[in-house]
């Protein structure tokens, strides 16, 4: 026989988005709280969500994955706040500065918001609690690469991925670094393992910046995409210049170079 508790609780899951009096009228523990705003959440339920997401902060103020909860539904909800969803991240590392998933999201939210420096911050504090984590040191190349015009700190992050997967993406971005730093065999290096992935596209935008001796001017600190959706990134806006002049990365043998170790 199930117990008359579990039984309630199921039903309470199964009719949430029906009725809160079931979850008003049961003394639900913080951890039960916590999994129905999740599921909540999960069914797109948003404001039932930060409801109970508040619930469990009355019971327990100090619980830091609530105040997460809540920024990651700001995040989901077509009408949330991003203000609110870096309010929300920035109290749970406020509220437990060792919590790295409120780092890695404080950063992330930072990123996407154009606070390049300010991402940078959260992602190194998500790594001085976790080092190795091979997403955020991804996530901290590019910061570096796109938000700061900083290759060489990009390099170093990008190679600390490299070393633990290979992420074809990480050698476009290889490439991009490398072209600030102009260095040309290096970039050459990056179109030739594009290739091996089978990504024509950043490939070809590599080579194409080779071919018509593209110079990116950039300074150190300073942005090369805003964050902005409605705004496109120095690479963008200089491959569209060389198409408008005719080229447009086909019908030309694509750049091949033979290896003998590994690359970067």
């Amino acid at each position: 026989m199930i117990p008359f508790w579990h039984r309630a609780f199921a039903l309470c899951v199964l009719f949430l988005w029906v009725s809160s009096v079931c979850v008003s009228a049961l003394p639900l523990s913080r951890e039960q709280l916590f999994q129905l705003a999740t599921i909540a959440a999960g069914e797109h339920q948003f404001e039932r969500a930060i409801e109970l997401f508040q619930k469990v902060i009355e019971k327990e103020p100090a619980f830091a994955p609530a105040y997460n909860g809540i920024g990651l539904v700001h995040q989901s909800d077509e009408n949330g706040s991003m203000a609110e969803a870096l309010r929300y991240f920035r109290l749970a590392v406020d509220i437990d500065p060792q919590y790295i998933e409120g780092w890695n999201n404080l950063g992330r939210t930072y990123y996407t918001q154009g606070s390049f420096v300010e991402a940078e911050q959260a992602f190194l504090s998500s790594l001085r609690l976790k080092p190795g984590q091979t997403d955020i040191e991804f996530s901290l190349g590019w910061d570096y690469l796109l938000g700061q015009s900083r290759p060489d700190e990009a390099i170093d992050y990008f190679d600390k991925v490299i070393a633990h997967q290979d992420n074809p993406m990480i050698y476009y971005g290889m490439g991009l670094a490398n072209l600030l730093k102009g260095d040309r065999l290096k970039v050459i290096e990056a179109v030739t393992q594009l290739r091996r992935h089978q990504r024509e596209e950043q490939a070809v935008r590599l080579e194409t910046m080779l071919r018509e001796n593209v110079l990116i001017n950039s300074k150190p600190g300073l942005p090369l995409v805003t964050g902005t959706k409605e705004d496109e990134s120095l690479f963008d806006r200089q491959l569209k210049e060389l198409e408008a002049k005719g080229y447009n990365g086909q019908g030309k043998e694509g750049i091949k170079v033979r290896l003998k170790g590994p690359l970067l």
